[in-house]
């Protein structure tokens, strides 16, 4: 094996871990939410640090290995793959840390997502879908795999989303002196949505680098 394509399997590996560190930042997001703690969220927030730590040291290898070697075809693909999933690992961490930043309103307003049953649907969705993605990035899964995923975040995940607005809307009444506290219960069903359109987003460029084909707007 020339050098190249070794460089470039030891960058996956550093991209694969970057995903399960991620996916923990997500279970422990989680735990933190439904266990309504404040010290659990800002250890998620100081967690960050190391993530964007990973993030630059990947994209520093892309840059390299694109200098050096001027890699064309599919090492081309792989390299741009690892560039942008990189980018959305990042991105996803990011809507972790925002989330648990919402967590000291809602323990202030003594409001916890627990009461609305609709929140763990959505949560349990997203945590699948990166948990798929995940192996996605690690398992060099196919097409369709990626197609699954796509289409799950777009039929599913994006219904969970609104049903759980509903579900706070539903009690808007009972929010009129928590307005701060409503924010935060949609925000973090936000950026658990945008969690899934990530995911989507790293599927899409999985076809591009296995194809060659952009799917975006497509599927």
């Amino acid at each position: 094996m020339s050098e190249l394509p070794k460089r470039i399997e030891r960058l996956f590996l550093k991209l694969d871990r970057a995903a399960l560190a991620v996916e923990q930042h997500l279970s422990d997001l989680l735990f933190a939410i439904y266990g309504d703690s404040l010290s659990e969220s800002e250890m998620i927030i100081s967690a960050d640090e190391e993530i964007d730590r990973c993030e630059v040291e990947i994209e520093r290898e892309c840059i390299r290995l694109l200098a050096l070697y001027q890699p064309a075809a599919g090492d081309l693909r792989k390299i741009c793959f690892a560039i942008k999933v990189n980018n959305d690992l990042e991105r996803i961490a990011d809507n972790c840390v925002s989330s648990a930043k919402m967590m000291r309103i809602l323990i202030e307003d003594r409001i916890s997502v627990n009461r609305f049953p609709l929140f763990r649907d959505l949560a349990d969705l997203v945590v699948d879908a990166l948990h798929q993605t995940t192996r996605l990035i690690s398992a060099n899964c196919d097409e369709q795999f990626a197609i699954s995923i796509i289409k799950n975040d777009r039929l599913v995940v994006d219904k969970a989303y609104r049903d759980y607005l509903e579900s706070i809307f539903a009690e808007a009444d009972q929010f009129h002196n928590h307005v701060n506290a409503v924010y935060a219960l949609t925000s973090i069903g936000r950026a658990l949505e945008r969690i899934g359109d990530l995911c989507s987003n790293i599927a899409e460029d999985t076809v591009f680098m296995l194809t060659g084909e952009i799917v975006r707007h497509s599927i």
